[in-house]
C-alpha cells in the first residue's frame, strides 16, 4: 500500500494491483477536491447533500490525475446488501453522468475495459478484486452487515459464475476502513457475525473499556473469507478511517454531516 500525492490530491494505491499492469485503481482520501464545508474537500458522494457540480468536478479531477476513463464511471447504490451487478458497456456513465436505473447494489463486476467501477465508504470496508487470467474485476462495499453476511465471498462467487474466475488467479485488496481499534459493537452485531461467520470467535474481542461491548476485526474477517475461497494474494491497507479523520471521512467519527471516499478500479 502506498499513499500517492499529486498536488493537493491524495489517494491510496495497492502495490499488488499496481504491479499487474492490468488496472487503474485508487481509494480516495478527503484531500484534493473542491468540496467545502462539512464535505471538504474530495467528497465523491452525489447523495450527501452537496452541490452536484462540485462533486462532478471531483470526479473530473480524480479521473485526470489517476487516468480513469472519466465519461464511463459506474457507481454502486449501496444499501448494505450482498447484491452484485454485472456491468456492461450499456452501463457506461451510470450513477455519475446519467441516471443509474438500478438500486440496492453493493457490488459491481465487469470484464469490459475502460469502465471505472466505483464503490463508496466512510468506515465500511472496500474490497478490490482482479481476475488476472480472465481479465475481470470486482468492487465490493462491505459494511459490518455486508461483512457479516459474507459479501466478499458473494462477489467472488458472482465472478466465478460470470467469468469462470478461479480464486487462485485473483489479486485482492482491502482498503482503508474502520479498524478493530475503533469498531465497537454490542451483542446484536456479535450475534449476526456468529450466525454467518464460522470463525466469528476469532475476530471478535471483548472491549475492556466498556462492559457488554465488543470489538470486531473487519479487515481480518474479509481477508479470511477471501482466503477460504482460495485467494492467496491479498493486500490490506491497514489504515483506520476513524483514527485519521484529517485524511478520511468517518461515519463513526463525524455522523451524517460529511462526504464519502470512493474505491475506483478499471481494466486497461
Amino acid at each position: 500500500m502506498q499513499i500517492v500525492k499529486q498536488g493537493n490530491l491524495e489517494y491510496i494505491l495497492f502495490e499488488n494491483l499496481e504491479k499487474t499492469g492490468m488496472v487503474r485503481h485508487c481509494f480516495t482520501t478527503r484531500r484534493g477536491g473542491i468540496s467545502t464545508e462539512v464535505w471538504a474537500s474530495m467528497n465523491m458522494g452525489l447523495s450527501r447533500g452537496e452541490e452536484r457540480e462540485k462533486v462532478l468536478e471531483n470526479y473530473r479531477i480524480l479521473g485526470e490525475k489517476v487516468g480513469f476513463t472519466i465519461e464511463n464511471y459506474v457507481t454502486s447504490q449501496q444499501t448494505h446488501t450482498t447484491n452484485v451487478r454485472r456491468v456492461t458497456a450499456e452501463d457506461k456513465g451510470k450513477g455519475v453522468w446519467r441516471e443509474r436505473g438500478y438500486a440496492d447494489v453493493d457490488g459491481l463486476i465487469t470484464d469490459v475495459p475502460h469502465i471505472p467501477l466505483v464503490i463508496f465508504g466512510a468506515d465500511c470496508v472496500p474490497v478490490f478484486l482482479l481476475d488476472k487470467k480472465n481479465r475481470a474485476i470486482g468492487m465490493a462495499h462491505c459494511g459490518w452487515k455486508g461483512t457479516a453476511e459474507r459479501m466478499a465471498e458473494q462477489i467472488l462467487k458472482a465472478m466465478i459464475d460470470a467469468f469462470g474466475t478461479d480464486p487462485t488467479d485473483v489479486t485482492a485488496a482491502i482498503g482503508p476502513s474502520i479498524g478493530k481499534c475503533c469498531f465497537q459493537v454490542d451483542a446484536p452485531v456479535v450475534e449476526l457475525f456468529e450466525t454467518h461467520i464460522p470463525f466469528a470467535q476469532e475476530v471478535i474481542f471483548d472491549d475492556p473499556s466498556e462492559k457488554g461491548k465488543y470489538k470486531i476485526d473487519l479487515w481480518e474477517t474479509n481477508r479470511r473469507l477471501l482466503a477460504e475461497m482460495g485467494v492467496v494474494d491479498i493486500e490490506i491497507a491497514g489504515l483506520c478511517t476513524k483514527c485519521d479523520q484529517q485524511r478520511f471521512y468517518s461515519h463513526r467519527g463525524m455522523g451524517e454531516k460529511r462526504g464519502v471516499m470512493a474505491g475506483v478500479m478499471e481494466l486497461i
